[in-house]
């Protein structure tokens, strides 16, 4: 990561810690202990007062934090990167249809399902680009992270926290299904669509046992999770730099 880089990342995480610190001192120590007097015998109020905020907080950090992080690293080594970038395409109906029942026949309990559909990258672009007939219709997506000069081919990624429910993981198969198609109509090669999870709370892949994203996803061709996605975007290390970012930007914070 470049030093300009570096500060621009910092910057961006300490932007967002300010703004997010009046929720923290919006609560005294005494509204923290009358509130929860229980949890008191098990936890410090610093982390009642944190457990307290942490779901607005996450809320603005899917919003605003991971696109303005990703997009900051991403710059760090292309030019054409964009944010909620939406793409559009004409595809044929019959294309079109069968991004629908796939995503359908997916998010259908295995233990229901009509049909043998597991998730499979490969499978599911034969079956679309196979899929001919029909009218055609302009279809939009927008991601949430575009590169369009990513090495290989366009990079488009849907950035979620790493325990997406049944429906934003579903959409965001949808989103990437579309976007491969759009791509390849017009004839663009090696175009690439992700599910970025922004952390692993497993640690590691192998652990990684949340069922709506192994439901719906390909884990190994459609999902890079925590450290590969922040590597995927910024090349090797920029997961362990941004580790060490925040670390400088948290010693800088008022303490609360």
């Amino acid at each position: 990561m470049k030093a300009s880089t570096h500060s621009k990342v910092a910057t961006v995480l300490r932007d967002f810690a300010v703004g997010q610190l009046p929720k923290l001192t919006k609560w005294s120590v005494a509204d923290i202990r009358r509130a929860y007097p229980f949890h008191r015998l098990f936890f410090p109020d610093e982390a009642i007062l944190a457990a307290r905020v942490e779901r607005s907080v996450v809320t603005v950090m899917g919003a605003s934090l991971y696109p303005q992080l990703a997009t900051t690293i991403a710059l760090d080594k292309h030019r054409d990167v964009h944010a909620n970038y939406s793409i559009a395409g004409t595809l044929n109906d019959a294309a079109c249809n069968m991004i629908e029942q796939i995503v359908t026949e997916l998010r259908t309990p295995p233990r229901r399902r009509t049909t043998p559909r597991t998730p499979d990258h490969a499978a599911e672009v034969r079956d679309i680009l196979g899929s001919h007939g029909g009218g055609s219709t302009t279809r939009t997506v927008t991601a949430d992270l575009f590169v369009g000069d990513f090495a290989g081919g366009p990079l488009f990624i849907e950035l979620k926290t790493p325990l997406p429910n049944l429906d934003i993981a579903a959409e965001s198969k949808r989103k990437m299904l579309y976007f491969l198609a759009i791509m390849e109509r017009q004839g663009v090669p090696n175009a690439r669509a992700y599910l970025g999870l922004t952390y692993n709370p497993f640690l590691t892949r192998a652990a990684y046992g949340h069922s709506f994203t192994r439901q719906i996803m390909d884990m190994d061709a459609q999902v890079l999770l925590g450290q590969e996605l922040w590597d995927h975007i910024g090349g090797d290390g920029t997961y362990d730099e941004l580790l060490a970012i925040i670390e400088e930007v948290k010693d800088s914070l008022p303490h609360f």
